[in-house]
């Protein structure tokens, strides 16, 4: 640490500790520290100085404040202590300053609380109190900042010993804060929680009435210094001694703490079919996680949790993988296995980061009260719970990496499995994710699925029909699957009568089920479609009708009448969909579903800015589609 504040400022210029000598100058650092990281202008630093009446050398005399403080502290113009315009910004670690690390001692000591690791909180909350030396910032002239810095601290000191008192408490250790916990009373009379602790430490101490006593006292002040009755806490403890309530009563030797091993996957896809590159390659990402559980201390093995982003088009059958997956390799994560549906192309909005963290912590054990509101803190207490576990989680249906970085463990034997309709590139960047892309199913594994659901007899009959419904159904699983389930409801219809029907009515409003709104092909891409912004929509449905194979960026240009560097945003926006795909350098293309669905929604797509140079789209020349 470079600085106190726990007690009479003092700064390490290096060699020692020091105080700073000129009460102003304190003022000064007190105000920058107290406003790490934000710039403070120097008429702020006047006003906390002087108030309302600064002398005319005032600006002055805080910029040779400052510049003292670079020069103790050995530190450059362009150091950690920075001039701007009439104004100073502190930027420095967060070790830095006793304060922030009392602060992270204390956040740490409450997730250990939450926990139930009693021993773990004591010893974090322990260390947090033996950082004061003192009042915060006692040695430094009152001013709005400093005094308002002086209170947060104390308060978070106050509760710091309240939390520590209640650790001890649940380890049975009453006998040995008794004494301490009537000097902190003695001290802060008016908090009624120190109180309450202190009767039910006199209580289970075997010193019945002198926790009555201890209740009058407390009633007492309270009723003379605030006019004001004990509150329920207190109340209810008072309560309780009179009449020997067994709830008093020290709560049991620990047993070791229950462990809760979640079980959260879905069921498992009947038929799954194919994939097999595909699951080979998530098995080698779990032998990662199965690495680290047997590195032993000093090894230099994995230390890092797996992530896998399963990312593929609407209908591709990520969640189909993804479970199926999960469902063989569930032994290899003894510890649980945890799901949720992030819902982020739902038609609804996308789950919350903080509701997903509310569902985990409640499958790993922690009562609903004890979530925290905040999501920093309950992912913090996630990470706390999974420490130690090898545990295999599914994010499902995410759709943006901020959606799924607080549900990160830290943990290097977890394993994470994202699935979206996105590639989630900022989650290979940042996070180190390894990607797996889906595409349609190749022609065997689509005869397969269909053979799975309708039955071989009829699928050996006609292989060519056969064949000519996967193409109608893009080779897409989802789709697959629909039709496989309208054929089987229809035994006396054959798979070339199907296949015609699909080939001359509306393909996309046929591949759907009726009585579940949810297996429909054209409401996956809907929902897909749903997150793209006017331009990129107008750009999909205008590929929709090019007759080409593929199109290029000043092809596209061209087609929506914008620059070429637009189109190429937008072509990439897209393909980061997985809308379109760039199956060679610069060259876009759709599958076939996909290309109906853009030709269907090409109609108000086009109803935006007119066509280049005044032609009508339909009489644009056509020979320039193919780039």
């Amino acid at each position: 640490m470079r600085f106190q504040v726990l007690g009479p400022l003092r700064i390490w210029d290096g060699a020692r500790w020091s105080l700073l000598p000129a009460a102003q100058q304190r003022v000064v650092l007190a105000v920058l520290l107290a406003n790490v990281g934000r710039v403070v202008s120097a008429d702020q630093l006047i006003d906390e100085i002087w108030g309302t009446e600064p002398p005319r050398s005032a600006l002055a005399t805080v910029q040779v404040y400052v510049s003292r403080l670079r020069k103790m502290l050995g530190w450059a113009v362009r150091g950690p202590l920075l001039t701007f315009d009439r104004g100073y910004q502190l930027t420095i670690d967060d070790g830095d300053i006793d304060a922030q690390v009392f602060d992270g001692l204390l956040a740490a000591g409450r997730r250990e609380v939450v926990a139930g690791r009693h021993d773990e909180a004591v010893e974090q909350l322990s260390r947090a109190l033996a950082l004061w030396r003192g009042p915060a910032l006692a040695d430094v002239p009152s001013s709005p900042m400093v005094g308002a810095e002086a209170m947060r601290l104390e308060r978070c000191r106050l509760s710091a010993m309240e939390e520590r008192f209640g650790a001890l408490l649940q380890l049975r250790r009453h006998a040995d804060i008794v004494d301490e916990l009537q000097a902190v009373v003695r001290q802060h009379p008016m908090r009624e929680r120190l109180w309450a602790q202190l009767m039910r430490a006199l209580y289970r101490s075997g010193r019945r009435g002198e926790a009555l006593a201890a209740y009058r006292e407390a009633r007492r002040l309270l009723v003379a210094e605030l006019g004001l009755e004990p509150g329920p806490e207190l109340r209810d403890t008072h309560r309780a001694v009179l009449d020997d309530d067994p709830r008093l009563a020290a709560p049991p030797p620990p047993v070791g703490p229950e462990r809760v091993v979640p079980a959260q996957l879905p069921a498992d896809v009947a038929g799954f079919t194919g994939r097999e590159t595909e699951l080979g390659r998530l098995d080698a990402l779990a032998d990662e996680p199965a690495r680290a559980g047997q590195r032993r201390q000093g090894d230099t093995g994995p230390t890092a949790m797996v992530v896998c982003a399963v990312a593929g088009t609407a209908g591709v059958g990520k969640t189909a993988l993804a479970v199926h997956w999960a469902h063989r390799v569930r032994d290899r994560f003894p510890d649980g296995q945890l799901y949720v549906n992030l819902r982020g192309y739902a038609s609804g909005a996308p789950l919350r980061p903080i509701e997903a963290l509310a569902r985990f912590l409640a499958a790993l054990g922690v009562r609903a009260e004890r979530v925290p509101a905040q999501v920093d803190e309950a992912a913090a207490l996630f990470r706390s719970l999974v420490t130690g576990r090898r545990m295999l989680i599914l994010l499902d249906n995410a759709n943006h990496p901020d959606q799924v970085r607080p549900l990160l463990p830290g943990e290097a034997r977890c394993l994470v499995v994202v699935t979206s309709r996105d590639r989630l590139d900022g989650l290979v960047a940042r996070d180190g994710a390894a990607r797996v892309t889906l595409d349609v199913l190749r022609p065997a594994a689509a005869r397969r699925l269909l053979t799975r659901i309708v039955g071989p007899d009829r699928v050996d009959a006609e292989p060519d029909a056969v064949a000519e419904l996967a193409r109608l159904c893009g080779h897409l699983p989802l789709a697959l699957r629909i039709a496989g389930a309208h054929l089987f409801s229809r035994p006396a219809t054959t798979i070339g009568g199907y296949a015609a029907e699909l080939s001359s009515g509306d393909r996309l409003a046929a591949l759907a089920v009726h009585e579940d709104p949810r297996a429909a092909v054209r409401v996956a891409l809907d929902q897909s479609c749903a997150l793209l912004d006017e331009p990129a929509r107008r750009m999909f449905g205008l590929l929709g009708l090019v007759p080409g194979p593929d199109v290029t960026a000043p092809v596209a240009a061209g087609l929506a009448d914008t620059g070429t560097s637009e189109a190429e945003e937008l072509l990439d926006r897209l393909a980061a969909a997985h809308l379109i795909e760039e199956h060679a350098p610069g060259r876009y293309a759709l599958h076939d579903l996909l290309r109906l669905y853009a030709v269907s929604i090409a109609g108000p797509a086009v109803d935006g800015p007119p066509a280049p140079a005044g032609i009508p789209f339909s009489t644009r020349p056509m020979w320039s589609w193919s780039g």
